[in-house]
């Protein structure tokens, strides 16, 4: 029985489960997540445009520099990446880029290491 215990918690500790995922809302001219920060790793963000044009989804900073394809009202999408610690732009490269500046811009900030 007691080996049991320590196979389990040596599984916890090699196999340890996924981050759950960051949810993204997108609409005029707004981005919202469901948290603006984040542990170091692989981080998923779960995107639902809601909005009444097409969207994207765009991650830049620390080396990273990846993006979903456009994103049609009320679609979603999926991105997958692996973060570093540090401070991310994340925001919408719709209409080269004036969706981003009329404000679908946020930081995300990546803790740990």
């Amino acid at each position: 029985m007691t080996k049991l215990f320590v196979l389990a918690a040596l599984a916890v500790f090699a196999f340890p489960s996924a981050a759950p995922p960051v949810s993204v809302t997108l609409s005029e001219w707004k981005i919202r997540l469901s948290r603006d920060t984040v542990a170091a790793g692989t981080v998923t963000f779960q995107i639902d445009n809601s909005g009444s044009v097409t969207h994207g989804f765009h991650v830049k900073g620390e080396g990273i520099d990846k993006q979903t394809p456009p994103i049609a009202p009320r679609e979603g999408a999926s991105l997958t990446v692996t973060l570093k610690p540090g401070t991310y732009e994340v925001y919408c490269p719709m209409s080269e880029l004036t969706h981003r500046q009329a404000g679908m811009l946020v930081k995300l900030t990546v803790t740990g290491g």
